[in-house]
């Protein structure tokens, strides 16, 4: 299991997040708690590039050696619907492809087998509802049902990192520990 390494503050600037906040002792709260579930971490904080900053330099501090990372404002290339069947002329329906949100879902239950691994999901505020209650049903009994099929993650080396510009969904954020990542904080401004 991973701690707060001593020395928090100095690694998250050497990663490019410098903040006159101390996250040692609340990681480490983070941490030591034994969840039913996987370990959630909910960014919170003003509107700015400071809350995904803060994550991916926690992922480096922490050495973690797999870090994904999904955006849920970027839009995705629509797949079409219907294949042509060249030599036939005939048109099939195609079976549905997997989102860019359900494949780094099961990637992070993959890598979690074998190794810690970070997942950074931004922009929280963009999903859909459904991919909301989604995650807090993840985050409650480790399996994501994709349309890959079923997957398990192990808790003991998954971090689930949420950020959004808005309130999560409340029973999301009732499972989730919060810190703040202050948007006015960094370093000294000098004329």
């Amino acid at each position: 299991m991973s701690t707060a390494p001593a020395g928090l503050r100095r690694r998250l600037a050497s990663h490019g997040f410098e903040s006159n906040d101390d996250y040692e002792f609340a990681l480490r709260l983070l941490f030591e708690a034994q969840p039913t579930g996987v370990r959630c971490l909910n960014v919170a904080g003003e509107s700015g590039r400071r809350k995904t900053a803060f994550a991916h330099a926690l992922a480096a501090a922490l050495d973690y050696p797999h870090v994904l990372y999904h955006d849920f404002s970027r839009s995705e290339a629509p797949v079409p619907a219907l294949v042509v069947d060249a030599e036939s002329g005939e048109t099939q329906t195609a079976e549905a492809a997997a989102s860019a949100f359900d494949r780094v879902m099961t990637e992070a239950c993959a890598y979690s087998e074998g190794a810690r691994v970070i997942l950074i999901l931004d922009q929280i505020q963009a999903s859909d509802f459904q991919d909301q209650i989604a995650m807090y049903q993840f985050a409650q009994s480790r399996e994501w049902q994709g349309v890959v099929g079923t997957v398990t993650a192990n808790p003991a080396t998954l971090l689930l990192v949420l950020i959004s510009e808005q309130p999560l969904y409340h029973s999301l954020q009732k499972i989730s520990f919060r810190v703040w990542a202050d948007a006015a904080g960094g370093a000294l401004e000098f004329d």
